[in-house]
């Protein structure tokens, strides 16, 4: 009977989101700008959910969650709650491209060139979206091409946090995954290739 249940548990799906939920969380500890957990956490998710749906609504909720506490408490925006800061939609939007991007190699083999593929065009696409958006709103630069190529230079050296900050994290939820699914027969899954 308990052999039975025990097999109804979805034990993977579980890891996986306590996982994603757990460094999104860690994103209120200091850190060099940019360089964060946060895309990495949207392509593992991507790759190891089984359910599409989870890998773009738990990642986006802790990160919401996450916001709210940095917003509110770590940096004291403002007199009032802060669920959404100015801009947040640019970030978010790129998040879900990266998800989109990135499930899209939920089934085919999880090595290192599909990975770095993954972690060098999902730090483009952040790079390239955010800043788009910054250019577009913020109203610190001209409208036209020389502002918005003003505005992506500036951002360079953020983009240099972004990406060290992907290659970082990446293999290693990536890698400590391979080995623990190994390890633990409940958290294999017949949807993942390495």
């Amino acid at each position: 009977m308990f052999e039975k249940n025990i097999n109804l548990i979805d034990f993977q799906t579980i890891f996986v989101t306590l996982v994603v939920c757990g460094v999104s969380i860690s994103r209120v500890i200091p850190h060099v700008y940019n360089f964060s957990p946060v895309i990495a956490l949207a392509i593992f998710g991507a790759l190891h959910y089984k359910h599409r749906k989870l890998s773009y609504i738990v990642p986006l909720i802790s990160l919401l969650f996450s916001d709210i506490i940095i917003n509110n408490f770590i940096y004291d925006l403002s007199n009032h709650l802060v669920i959404f800061y100015e801009g947040f939609y640019w970030q978010y939007i790129s998040y879900v491209i990266i998800i989109f991007l990135s499930s899209k190699y939920n089934h085919k083999k999880i090595n290192i060139k599909n990975t770095s593929f993954l972690v060098i065009t999902s730090s483009i696409l952040f790079f390239v979206t955010t800043n788009f958006g910054y250019w577009l709103t913020s109203g610190l630069y001209s409208y036209n091409l020389i502002g918005l190529f003003k505005c992506y230079v500036n951002a360079i050296p953020f983009f240099e946090g972004t990406l060290l900050g992907t290659i970082f994290y990446t293999p290693i939820f990536i890698g400590l995954y391979y080995f623990l699914q190994k390890k633990i027969i409940y958290l294999q899954s017949k949807h993942l290739i390495y």
